[in-house]
């Protein structure tokens, strides 16, 4: 009897051991076999359950693995990382009201980490809570200053109750406070000061993320529409003209440029934008070109409309 008793121990610590070593060479699937054989054996049951969980994880079977997880939880209540780790795959499984209570009892066992306040300030703001998902977006930023989704998250807030200052406000402290360069932290600064109708103060802030990302042609694009809408097409003009240095969606500004010059009726001007579009391969180039020519019949000028034409049919 004492020799079962032995063999039986020593079966199990074998099955847990070799499992994971598996599992640390990256075999899950034979890993899985080894923690289930450990599992029967029952000695290291509540470890086994944990870690087979952890290796149905990384096979992508999250249904399996949070029933292991809660046999884990069921086996030892006071296992903290079991929690959080079903709180992660409900918070996958977009099971918010089921992650937050996982992610709670983990915070009542002295969990205290920048995921989980982050997955529960992203939980609570997909449910509508937002003075709690403010809560957390903070407690975040405490751990994690340069986060820079965190900071997001909490403009995100104050832009559902439409308090567009606050959310104008935490943007730029996020500039001030985090060590990272965003471009994108401007850009959306911008459109929250259109939402309150302050372009110029919106114009200052799509010019200050261009200074830190001048190649990005859709903000430049975006920064001209908002001159032409301030009565500044000069600037939209210039602005578009240093963004053909970067060769970057170069058919695109010439189009834009075209359509600015055509409005001012700067016609020869407008053709030889379109035109330079259409030869880069932009359909709405010659589109753009034809109306010039067009403009040009309509106001009786037939011998310049005709050498358009000309050159349209040419395509130079």
């Amino acid at each position: 009897m004492l020799l079962f008793f032995l063999l039986h121990f020593a079966f199990a610590e074998t099955y847990f051991e070799k499992a994971n070593q598996l599992y640390d060479k990256g075999n899950y699937k034979e890993a899985v076999r080894y923690y289930r054989a450990a599992i029967q054996e029952g000695r290291y049951e509540p470890f086994a359950w944990f870690n087979l969980g952890n290796s149905l994880v990384q096979l992508q079977k999250l249904e399996l693995a949070l029933v292991a997880y809660k046999r884990t939880v069921e086996l030892m209540p006071q296992f903290t990382k079991a929690w959080v780790l079903m709180g992660d795959i409900y918070y996958l499984n977009d099971a918010k009201a089921d992650a937050i209570v996982a992610y709670n009892r983990a915070m009542e066992l002295g969990e205290d980490s920048e995921h989980i306040h982050y997955a529960l300030a992203e939980s609570f703001f997909k449910i509508g809570d937002y003075t709690l998902s403010q809560k957390h977006f903070e407690r975040v930023l405490h751990f994690n200053p340069d986060r820079i989704s965190a900071w997001y998250g909490l403009a995100d807030i104050y832009e559902r109750l439409e308090d567009y200052e606050m959310a104008i406000q935490t943007l730029y402290k996020a500039i001030d406070q985090s060590l990272i360069s965003d471009p994108e932290l401007y850009f959306t600064i911008a459109s929250y000061y259109q939402n309150i109708d302050s372009l110029s103060k919106a114009i200052v802030a799509m010019e200050d993320g261009l200074l830190i990302d001048p190649q990005n042609t859709p903000a430049r694009r975006y920064l001209a529409q908002m001159y032409i809408k301030a009565n500044s097409p000069w600037m939209a003009i210039f602005s578009l003209e240093e963004g053909l240095r970067y060769n970057k969606e170069k058919s695109s500004i010439l189009v834009d440029l075209g359509q600015i010059y055509f409005t001012q009726k700067r016609y020869p001007e407008a053709f030889e934008s379109f035109l330079a579009a259409w030869n880069l391969g932009n359909p709405q180039g010659r589109i753009g070109a034809e109306n010039v020519g067009h403009a040009w019949y309509n106001m009786g000028e037939t011998k310049e409309a005709e050498v358009f034409y000309k050159r349209i049919r040419d395509k130079q």
